[in-house]
């Protein structure tokens, strides 16, 4: 589990020419039928920035959804320094960067990485934002063992075994608080993967400014096989 801390944005992926943050905003809710009050965390924003023959900038923002869990300003960025900006239905090509939004559910490809934000509502809210975002990466064939990717999620990709990090565990009833960072799970502490602004590229344990590599850590065959896919969902953080 990572909770994050309030207003602050980390970097989830690292990797040659790929980046993406993610801010995380303090919020409280209920569960288990309203038996659980619980003071925890989710994600509102998330940042990708790509180099390449067509530099792009894209975000999207829980903010732009309305009560019916879609918005016609859910995504912007630039491209080529253009701006451009769009929601429900739309679709964006910018180099090797493709963008597509359905109802509330935006994708994300370049190459063989793909990074899917589904936007929600935060159900049973007692204060704190009233949509969230969730975000799951997915790699494909050699992707994994050519990127070597970092960050708070990308470096699970990056590893032969498992990452069990510090998990959160729920009462049944009362008030809880979540505290877990990924401590476990991430090379080093959750402080030092905080970044400056939205689209900032560096860090402790940059990828961006490396060139992909067939091999490193491991052989190509044995990282690729672990590249499936890799997920955080802060619903329950």
């Amino acid at each position: 589990d990572f909770r994050g801390r309030n207003g602050v944005l980390y970097n989830f992926f690292s990797a040659p020419w790929l980046a993406v943050n993610v801010k995380t905003e303090d919020a409280t809710f209920l569960l288990y039928g309203g038996n659980l009050t619980v003071h925890g965390s989710f994600i509102t924003e998330a940042h990708i920035v790509v180099r390449a023959r067509s530099p792009t900038n894209a975000s999207m923002w829980a903010t732009e959804l309305n009560d019916d869990n879609w918005g016609w300003k859910v995504i912007n960025g630039s491209c080529k320094r253009r701006h451009f900006q769009f929601g429900r239905w739309g679709t964006k090509q910018c180099g090797e960067l493709r963008i597509e939004m359905t109802f509330s559910t935006a994708t994300f490809t370049l190459g063989n990485w793909s990074i899917v934000m589904q936007g929600n509502r935060v159900y049973d809210r007692i204060s704190g934002p009233k949509h969230r975002l969730d975000v799951s990466f997915s790699g494909r064939g050699d992707a994994a063992a050519r990127s070597l990717p970092h960050g708070i999620i990308g470096q699970s990709f990056s590893s032969l075994t498992p990452r069990y990090g510090l998990l959160d565990k729920y009462p049944d009833a009362g008030s809880f608080t979540t505290v877990a960072m990924a401590e476990g799970a991430i090379e080093g502490e959750a402080a030092l993967y905080e970044m400056r602004s939205p689209y900032s590229t560096h860090f402790a344990f940059s990828r961006f400014d490396e060139q992909d590599a067939a091999t490193h850590l491991a052989s190509a065959s044995a990282l690729q096989r672990g590249s499936t896919a890799s997920v955080l969902d802060l619903a329950s953080a």
